[in-house]
Order: structure tokens, then sequence, then C-alpha cells
């Protein structure tokens, strides 16, 4: 008879690799007919499981890989009906269902219709809210591909088919024909106000750059930072701080929960976890910032209690179920895909960086340096092969950066506030914000403009991403009794 420990690790073990085939099921792209034959076959060896665990394995294996392959033949396909209206010009009504994306010289609207989603370019006037009915008018184009910088091709009509969204109407003329109507729609709509309103109340405090800055910060967009400083992000590999990233946010509540280490360790944790809710609310609660809010819980879940493989499981668990609900986020969504491994080379590979990194005798700063040597290793692989852009300057610019963007946040926080309330002196009050986001963007420029700051990786064969991982795997396993935490929580850290 098997232990109880063995019979959990035998389930643990299965979880992966049921969360394996449904990955391998969702790209494998085959027909609804083979998700059946697949199903049955993973039937015959769970049937044949009950003497060989092996069969087990293999029969799970498969089941997960039939789900995957079925779940995927029903993301709805490209309307018929838009098909004669293809290049013509339309007039289409529709409601708004998504934070209007704001750009420089335009905002991109996505819009729901009778039959479709499609998506508008239209001027920066009139102002949508989220939930408003709207009606368009221009040309209907199908989205296409498009060469980037790199030398990559960017599947930009699958990007949008992940949401949905199989039109585009380039140059089109907006017309705000009804407000938003319904209980959910309001209550989202509310908290896109609240997004909108803290952004504007921030210009009252700040000066331009940093009032964008704050607003990437806080509420995650990038709007307002200009072509040349949103490069200098780039290059400096520092961008993930002014998106919506799970990895920013767990450094903040994870810095909160430092800043609280002097009360009980439920009580901080509490005060993460709020500071994780006020985030996703600040962003709108759409589905980018929740993605990024739950990604961060997790992440911080193992920091806090130092139950490492307990947050790898409940990543995958959350992996799976995000795949469920859409599907194409694993091949088509960068965002999910930067955000789940960099969250997982948090959980397993800041212990392992922290080893390292004795030296720093400041445990906040030694933490805040594990965490991003961890993220910036994890990402690396996938980065250079969704756009091909090596970063010299990532790792100390982040380490520069990062340990500053708590205090950063708290005090745009502090100023979108003010700007708010108190207009008048709203820049006053946001002086504390505006000396941080300023040390932040001459960072950026100075570590952006060194020579050979960044430079390009010709494209390469996505096998070599799976065997950078594959490394990087077996890295882990060879060095697993650093990741467990011992027996009473104690972290190996902090007794070695």
């Amino acid at each position: 008879m098997r232990s109880p420990t063995r019979r959990w690790t035998a389930v643990i073990n299965m979880l992966f690799v049921g969360a394996i085939g449904f990955a391998l099921g969702i790209l494998s792209s085959l027909p609804l007919a083979a998700a059946g034959f697949i199903g049955l076959l993973g039937l015959l060896f769970l049937l044949a499981g009950t003497k060989r665990v092996f069969h087990t394995y293999i029969g799970i294996f498969l089941l997960l890989a039939a789900i995957g392959i079925g779940r995927t033949s029903l993301v709805p396909a490209f309307p018929e009906s838009l098909r004669p209206l293809l290049n013509t010009n339309v007039v289409m009504e529709g409601k708004v269902i998504a934070d209007p994306d704001i750009r420089e010289e335009s905002q991109r609207i996505s819009l729901q219709t009778e039959d479709t989603r499609i998506l508008a370019v239209v001027p920066l006037y009139p102002e949508v809210r989220y939930g408003e009915y709207v009606r368009v008018e221009g040309k209907l184009v199908l989205p296409e591909p498009f060469d980037t910088d790199g030398g990559r091709v960017f599947r930009y009509d699958q990007f949008l088919r992940k949401d949905g969204i199989f039109g585009l109407v380039e140059r089109a003329h907006l017309e705000v024909i009804a407000p938003r109507v319904g209980t959910l729609t309001t209550i989202r709509g509310f908290f896109s106000d609240l997004k909108t309103g803290f952004l504007t109340s921030l210009a009252a405090a700040l000066p331009e750059p940093e009032a964008a800055l704050a607003g990437g910060l806080v509420a995650g967009g990038k709007q307002g930072l200009g072509d040349g400083l949103l490069d200098a992000f780039i290059r400096s590999g520092l961008i993930h701080i002014v998106v919506l990233s799970g990895y920013n946010v767990m450094i903040v509540a994870e810095a909160v929960m430092r800043l609280l280490s002097v009360f009980p360790r439920r009580v901080a944790a509490a005060a993460a976890v709020l500071t994780i809710g006020a985030f996703v609310l600040a962003a709108g609660a759409g589905a980018a910032s929740i993605r990024a809010g739950l990604m961060a819980g997790i992440a911080l879940f193992a920091r806090a209690t130092y139950k490492t493989y307990d947050a790898v499981r409940a990543l995958v668990v959350a992996g799976i179920l995000m795949l469920l609900w859409n599907p194409l986020l694993l091949a088509y969504d960068p965002g999910f895909q930067l955000s789940f491994v960099a969250t997982l080379g948090l959980i397993l590979g800041a212990p392992l960086v922290e080893r390292k990194l004795t030296f720093l005798t400041n445990t906040f700063l030694r933490e805040i340096a594990a965490s991003t040597i961890a993220a910036q290793i994890a990402v690396l692989p996938l980065l250079l092969y969704q756009n091909g852009l090596f970063s010299v300057v990532a790792l100390p610019a982040n380490l520069l950066v990062l340990p500053v963007v708590p205090l950063a946040m708290a005090a745009s926080a502090l100023a979108g506030l003010a700007g708010f309330l108190v207009p008048a002196i709203a820049p006053v009050i946001g002086l504390p914000a505006y000396l941080l986001l300023a040390y932040i963007v001459k960072v950026v420029e100075f570590s952006s403009s060194l020579p050979l700051a960044a430079f390009s990786v010709p494209a390469f064969p996505f096998i070599i991403t799976v065997l950078a991982y594959a490394g990087l795997g077996y890295y882990l396993w060879k060095n697993r009794e650093f990741i467990r935490a011992p027996a009473g929580g104690v972290n190996l850290l902090r007794s070695s």
C-alpha cells in the first residue's frame, strides 16, 4: 500500500503530465475528430494503468491532450457574415467592450457588434468610455501580420483573434449613440472611469513624461510616454514596469511585506494582497490586470510562505484555467507567456540566485536583486525568440530602478489623489513622486544611450528556445534541494 506522501506525489506528477498534454493539444491544431480518437486511446491506457503507473501517466497525457484539441476547436471561426463587407465602407454599431487603447494621435476601440467583434482606429475625440454604444464608419479590412524591427513576423491577425476580433476599421469616424446599461457593465465601467480619472489627476500633479510613467506604474499603460522614451524603456529592459506585469506587481507587494515586517506575517501578507487588489482595480479590472494580479499573488505566496512547490502547482492550475477560458493565449498572447514564465522563474529561480548574493547584507535588497535576476533569466529565451532584442544593460538598469518602484508607486498614488482633491497644490504634494519618477527616467535614458546597450539577435527556430528552457529546467532539477523549503516552513536560505 502506498503512503499518503507517495500518493500525493503521484497526483502532483499527474497534474504536470496532464498540463503538458493539455498545452500540446492546444498547439497541435489537430481537428476535432482527432480529439475523439486520442481521448479514447487515453481511456484505454487509464484502464491498463490499474497495474502499471506508467500507463496511467500516458492515459492522463492523452486525455488532457484531447481536451486541449477539443477546447481549441470551439474557438469562434471567422464569421462569414463579414466576408461580403471586407474592403468596403461600412457603418457598424456596437458596445465598447474594453478600455480604449489611447495612442499619441488615435485611440483603438474594441467593439462588440451584433455579429462579431471589430477593432476601430478612431481620432482621440470624442472620448469613449467602456460600455458605451457607438457607431463607426470606415473601410473594413482584415488584420494582417507584419514584420518587426527584429526580423520577426508579428501575427497581428492571431493576436486580435485571441480576443475574438476579426475585422479592423482604420481611420474610422466615430459617434457615441448611447450610454452604458446593465449592472455588471456599470460596475466594470466604474473602475474604468476611476482609472481614467486617476490618469487625468496625475496630469494636474506631475509634468510629462513623469505623469505618463506614473500612470504606467500604477494603472499599467504606455500612453503618453512617446515613441522615443518608450524605445528607451525597451532597450534598457525596463518596459515591464509600465505594462500590466505580474512580476512588477509582485515586486511591489513583496516590498510592502518587507516594509511591514515588524508586524505579524498575516498582517503583512494581508497588506500585500490589498496592494495587489488595488492595482487590479486601478488598472480597470480588465482581463490583463486580473491576470497580472493572479500571477503576482501566486509568486507572493511562494516568497512569503516558502512553499515553493505548492506555488508551482497553483501556477499550473491557474494556467490551465486561463487556457480553458481562452486557449489562444498560449500561442498568441505575449503578455500571458511572459507573465507565466517570469512568475515560474521567480518561484523556482529566486531562491537559487539568492544563495549567490550573500555579499548583500540587506535582506530587502538581496531579495529584490534575486527576484530581478531570476525573472530576467527566465524570460530571456522567450524574449529573444519573440523580438530578438538583447539588452546588455537590462540587469544593472533593473537593479538600479526596481528598489525605488514601490516608493514611486505609493508617491504617484498620492500625487494622483492630490490632483483630484486639491489640484492647486497637487504639484507640491507630487514633488516626491516627481523626484523618484525623474530618477527612473534618467536611468532609462542613460542606460539605453550607452554604446551597444542593446543589439538585435537574428531570428532562430523555436526549438532553440525549447532547448534553452530544457537546460534551465535541468539546472533547477539538479539544485532542487535548495528550492524546496524544509519542514516547518524554514527557508534554506535563512539557515545557510
